[in-house]
């Protein structure tokens, strides 16, 4: 059964001007993220505009995501859905298009009980044929599951094979590490605290700058399982200002601009956010020299007047 670890970038869903699914952009981007060593990515997920996706194009778009990955890294597709039967048929898609595991969330909107979650994620087991990894996202779920229901979903459901713990909480973090089995996966959510995760026993991060300056967070990674903290707290402490800046706008607007920034695809949003234009870029352009040195192979060119 597949087991995430490591750095599984968070993508974003590369639309073309005209709003379609830009397939050749998931295909190129997947492709550079594991030739510079990702462990893993995952596609329609937090950053990836799903619940803007018709199930068409999220099957499209999960099927992408294995081609460019050609076996080299894991693919973790998003079914961040309320109703268990759009999350089955979204899961059925992705064991067709061939990706290792799904994620889900909490029910959102509806205030469940610890009771309620539990049910639904263990009727989502019997109901998804690959493994679950469950997202607790209070900023986007509107509640924050607990240690004890965490540990309780680790202990019970073996099909749930890690969390995408994204409250900020690293008690609640260390304490789930603690009380679950040890092949249960905790995964740090926030780029931000990747380095206290790891070094609390977390098995890796599931983060949208993983896909933007990839290879600063697999050397955090690899430092910290060489035990030298001081390496991998140089590198958290210089992806800072990356991730305040990129954070400043709803995600994934400052990301997908960032990246048409760096040369990278990036692309237009969906409504109901807006797509970044130039002149509303400022706190990322002056990026652009800080990545450049912390990550000269994230730059695959500048767009146009991008340099000020």
């Amino acid at each position: 059964m597949y087991r995430p670890s490591g750095i599984i970038a968070s993508l974003v869903t590369h639309f073309t001007p005209a709003g379609a699914i830009d397939r050749g952009g998931i295909v190129k981007t997947v492709d550079v993220l594991a030739r510079r060593g990702v462990h893993g990515v995952c596609i329609c997920g937090g950053t990836g505009e799903a619940l803007s996706l018709t199930d068409e194009e999220h099957a499209a778009a999960v099927e992408a995501a294995v081609e460019g990955a050609a076996g080299r890294c894991g693919v973790v597709a998003g079914a961040l859905y309320l109703d268990p039967a759009r999350i089955a048929a979204a899961g059925r898609a992705a064991a067709r298009g061939g990706a290792d595991a799904v994620m889900i969330i909490a029910p959102y909107f509806v205030r469940p009980s610890a009771d309620d979650i539990y049910e639904h994620v263990a009727r989502l087991t019997d109901l998804v044929e690959l493994p679950l990894i469950l997202f607790n996202s209070p900023s986007r779920a509107g509640l924050d599951m607990d240690a004890r229901l965490l540990v309780r979903i680790a202990t019970q459901l073996p099909k749930v094979v890690g969390v995408k713990e994204a409250s900020g909480n690293l008690a609640k973090f260390a304490r789930v590490v603690r009380e679950s089995p040890s092949d249960f996966r905790m995964l740090q959510g926030l780029d931000d605290l990747v380095l206290p995760a790891l070094a609390l026993g977390g098995a890796g991060a599931l983060i949208t700058l993983g896909a933007v300056i990839p290879g600063t967070f697999v050397r955090l990674f690899e430092a910290v399982n060489k035990n030298d903290l001081a390496a991998a707290r140089v590198l958290q402490l210089a992806a800072l200002p990356v991730i305040d800046a990129v954070y400043e706008t709803p995600n994934p607007s400052g990301t997908k601009r960032l990246l048409d920034l760096l040369g990278r695809p990036g692309g237009p949003v969906r409504p109901p956010l807006r797509t970044m234009r130039p002149g509303q870029d400022e706190h990322l352009t002056r990026l652009l020299p800080i990545i450049e040195q912390l990550e000269p192979e994230a730059v695959h060119g500048r767009v146009a007047g991008s340099r000020r």
